[in-house]
C-alpha cells in the first residue's frame, strides 16, 4: 500500500460488491442485502466518479469483461464472502458477543450494519490511517470506534487497551476479511497470539488463501497482470495456509477451528452462469478455553 494513499484494493472490493449486486441474481439466502444497502452511499461519497460509472450499463459490461480476462468470478466471491461473514457475526451476537472488532476494515460496512441494528454493541475498526481517513470522511463515525494504525507496525493489544470503548473481558468477535494474505506467515501467527492475549473470550472470522501447487498464495485462476499490479501498488500477496494444516496452525496460537467454507458453498445447486473464483476460504475460530481442574 502507498503510505499516504487509501488502499486501492479496498476500493475495488467495495466497487466489486456493488457490481455483483447489480449483475448477479443471487438466491435470497446468499444475497448480502445490508452490505449492498450500506455500501452504495458509502461508495458514492468516497468515490463518486466510480459510483457513477457503476450505474452505467456499458461500464459494468466493461468491468465484467476485464474480470473475465483476469480473475473470473471475483466480484461474485466478494459478495458471497460478505454474506458468510455476516452470518458468523449474527451467530456470535446471538451467542452473547457484545464487541466486534474489524481488522483492516477498508470500506467494509459490517460495523455500520451491526451498529444500526444493535446500538448497544461496541464496534471498533482498525485500519491504515489513509484508508480509514477516506472512509470516515465519507461516512462519519456512526457510533463506531476507530483506531488508525498499521497492524504491521503496532501491537494490537496496546492499541485496543488505549481505546476507551474496548473491554478485554467482553465476548468479542474479530473479523479479518481479505487481510491475512497481505501479511507474512510469522506476522499472521503473531496476530492470532495478540488477539488471544487481548480478548480471552474471542472468536475470529477470517479469510485466507490456500496455497497453489507451487506454494504461492493466490486465487486458483492466477493473473500475472493482477500480480504485477498488486506489487506495484505495494499490496502483494504474502501468505496462505492449506486447509489441511489450518486447525494445527490455529491450535498453535490457542484457537480451535469451528467452521471452514468456500464462498461457493452458498450457491451450490443454484443455476448461476458464473461461479465464484476459488482459492480463498472463509473460516471461524474460537479461543480455546482452559479445561476446569
Amino acid at each position: 500500500m502507498k503510505p499516504a494513499k487509501p488502499s486501492n484494493t479496498a476500493l475495488i472490493v467495495a466497487g466489486g460488491l456493488q457490481l455483483a449486486g447489480a449483475h448477479f441474481s443471487l438466491p435470497a439466502h446468499a444475497l448480502p442485502r445490508e452490505a449492498l444497502r450500506c455500501g452504495a452511499p458509502l461508495l458514492r461519497s468516497a468515490h463518486p466518479r466510480l459510483a457513477g460509472l457503476l450505474r452505467k450499463a456499458w461500464f459494468r459490461r466493461l468491468c465484467l469483461l476485464l474480470e473475465g480476462a483476469t480473475l473470473p468470478g471475483i466480484c461474485l466471491h466478494f459478495a458471497l464472502r460478505k454474506q458468510i461473514l455476516r452470518r458468523h457475526a449474527e451467530a456470535a451476537l446471538a451467542a452473547g458477543c457484545t464487541q466486534v472488532i474489524v481488522l483492516g476494515a477498508g470500506f467494509d460496512t459490517l460495523c455500520m450494519e451491526l451498529k444500526a441494528a444493535r446500538p448497544d454493541l461496541c464496534c471498533i475498526e482498525i485500519d491504515h490511517p489513509a484508508t480509514q481517513a477516506a472512509k470516515r470522511a465519507a461516512a462519519g463515525d456512526g457510533g463506531i470506534g476507530f483506531i488508525a494504525a498499521d497492524l504491521a507496525q503496532q501491537a494490537l493489544g496496546t492499541m485496543l487497551k488505549a481505546h476507551p470503548d474496548f473491554r478485554a473481558e467482553a465476548p468479542t468477535l474479530f473479523v479479518a476479511e481479505g487481510l491475512l494474505m497481505y501479511m507474512p506467515l510469522a506476522a499472521v501467527r503473531a496476530l492470532f497470539a495478540q488477539i488471544a492475549a487481548a480478548a480471552p473470550h474471542s472468536q475470529v472470522a477470517f479469510t485466507w488463501f490456500e496455497p497453489l501447487a507451487d506454494g504461492r498464495p493466490g486465487f486458483r485462476q492466477r493473473s500475472r497482470l493482477i500480480d504485477w499490479w498488486l506489487r506495484w501498488r505495494g499490496e502483494p500477496f504474502m501468505s496462505g495456509m492449506a486447509r489441511a494444516g489450518l486447525a494445527g496452525f490455529l491450535a498453535g496460537a490457542g484457537f480451535v477451528l469451528e467452521k471452514l467454507n468456500a464462498s461457493g458453498d452458498l450457491v451450490n445447486g443454484s443455476q448461476l452462469a458464473t461461479r465464484p473464483i476459488e482459492g480463498e476460504y472463509i473460516a471461524l475460530a474460537s479461543k480455546a478455553q482452559p479445561r476446569p481442574t
